[in-house]
């Protein structure tokens, strides 16, 4: 999981100057991400310390405030239809963009109405579904889940809102999911 997210977050055009930085801070290159070696234990090591730095994985801050410690992970493929059981976690901008749903789908509709959220552009969330569109590939999201029905966003949230917009392109999509206890899941979102 850890080395999927910094892979995610190196490539978005949000958070990778922010990453970069915190990498150049631990004197870290960018292989460390993008050549991942998840047999070698220094490597899991500066990758967890990185998260930790840039978005408080195992520091219990920011994101990955309350974030589950007991986690079971796979790969899991999902269809359009699914979109219906995707949540974005409790955080203004996806609460006011979902409309309080916290669907994915009802931020799609917000943003093809051409409502703007906090004065942010929704041009992201179009440049993202055309290149879905046009075949582009983007990195697995992360979800979690308590009872393999719903799912909450924890990486991918963009990726997640472009699917939406794009919602024929949402077939077999491969996604990181990890499950954990319904009380850990509820503390955390």
């Amino acid at each position: 999981m850890i080395s999927e997210f910094l892979k995610a977050e190196y490539r978005s055009e949000r958070f990778s100057e922010h990453i970069k930085k915190v990498m150049k801070e631990l004197l870290l290159d960018k292989s460390i991400i993008l050549s991942a070696d998840l047999n070698n234990t220094d490597e899991n090591i500066a990758r967890k310390k990185l998260l930790g730095e840039f978005r408080g994985y195992g520091l219990n801050r920011e994101l990955f405030e309350n974030f589950p410690n007991e986690i079971q992970w796979s790969l899991c493929s999902f269809v359009s239809s699914d979109l219906n059981n995707i949540r974005y976690i409790d955080y203004s901008y996806w609460n006011e963009l979902s409309k309080g749903t916290h669907l994915p789908l009802i931020a799609a509709q917000t943003i093809l109405n051409g409502i703007e959220i906090y004065n942010q552009s929704n041009a992201g969330f179009i440049k993202a579904a055309e290149f879905i569109k046009s075949g582009g590939k983007f990195s697995r999201p992360i979800l979690l889940t308590s009872d393999s029905e719903h799912f909450v966003i924890v990486e991918g949230h963009l990726r997640i809102t472009a699917f939406a917009l794009a919602l024929e392109h949402f077939n077999n999509i491969e996604c990181l999911v990890g499950k954990c206890s319904n009380d850990d899941l509820k503390k955390w979102i």
